[in-house]
């Protein structure tokens, strides 16, 4: 069966991510890379190489991974304008996240800007699980 668990905060969050990036003046179009997993897609990546959590805030619709793109390329802006699309990117998208949350604190949850692969580029993970997360 095919199914979706989505908690509206996570809407509300990336929404407001969406209106600070506008007033950085940056493109707001941002991509979600990966959102609500079912248990059992997200167990397939848990493990020394799979990089997923166990008890991942995917699987309860408080997650979402994204990335901004205003130039539908498929990959990170650069975001901090260094010439240079890598982490600092996704850290600078954290930063503006965590001002978010500081506005929004009904917002809170975790943040983590993550580096390219050779499969997908920079990104941030944004999540809504009540608590305060940084990894």
């Amino acid at each position: 069966p095919k199914y979706l668990v989505l908690e509206p905060k996570l809407l509300d969050k990336l929404e407001l991510l969406g209106d600070a990036l506008e007033s950085a003046g940056r493109s707001s179009h941002l991509v979600v890379m990966s959102g609500f997993r079912t248990p059992q897609y997200n167990a397939q990546g848990v493990g020394r190489r799979g990089g997923r959590a166990k008890d991942s805030q995917h699987m309860y619709g408080n997650a979402a991974d994204v990335y901004v793109d205003a130039n539908d390329d498929g990959r990170m802006d650069d975001l901090n304008r260094d010439g240079r699309v890598n982490r600092a990117d996704a850290q600078w998208l954290l930063a503006l996240a965590e001002r978010v949350e500081g506005a929004h604190t009904d917002l809170i949850g975790g943040l983590s800007a993550y580096k390219p692969t050779t499969a997908h580029g920079p990104f941030l993970h944004v999540d809504v699980r009540g608590v305060r997360a940084r990894w």
